[in-house]
């Protein structure tokens, strides 16, 4: 992750941008569809930067180390050959995977987890009262 981070104006530059899903202090989120089109520009032989200033995004906002990280994940994605992802699709990849089950178990074991540590603190409490006396 870039260490600069973006200014005000700089982030409501890129929210203007259709291809930017939304836009931190330190982070800039892309749409699938952009990561498709830089991996069709790249094949072809583009830079990073011209594939950038060709969908509207200002490279030199993003930075050198911002472009060249997401040139590598895009790359990564690119390779692998199961599509890109975006916060959307991010998002129902997690409900999919989170159903009630999978919610009623995790609750289990945290309940179970508490349930030891207050066992322990009684332990405590009960060893600190016999040196008490």
């Amino acid at each position: 992750m870039a260490s600069r981070k973006f200014t005000e104006e700089e982030m409501n530059t890129l929210r203007a941008c259709p291809y930017v899903l939304d836009v931190m202090p330190n982070k800039v989120f892309f749409s699938a569809e952009f990561k498709e089109l830089y991996w069709e520009a790249m094949q072809k032989g583009m830079r990073p930067y011209d594939i950038m200033k060709s969908h509207g995004v200002d490279p030199d906002i993003l930075g050198k180390t911002r472009l060249s990280g997401l040139t590598s994940l895009i790359k990564r994605d690119g390779k692998a050959g199961e599509g890109f992802r975006d916060l959307n699709t991010y998002r129902m990849d997690f409900k999919k995977y989170t159903t009630p089950e999978v919610k009623i178990n995790f609750l289990e074991q945290q309940l179970a987890y508490k349930n030891q540590e207050i066992e322990f603190l009684k332990k405590i409490v009960l060893l600190g009262e016999d040196y008490a006396e």
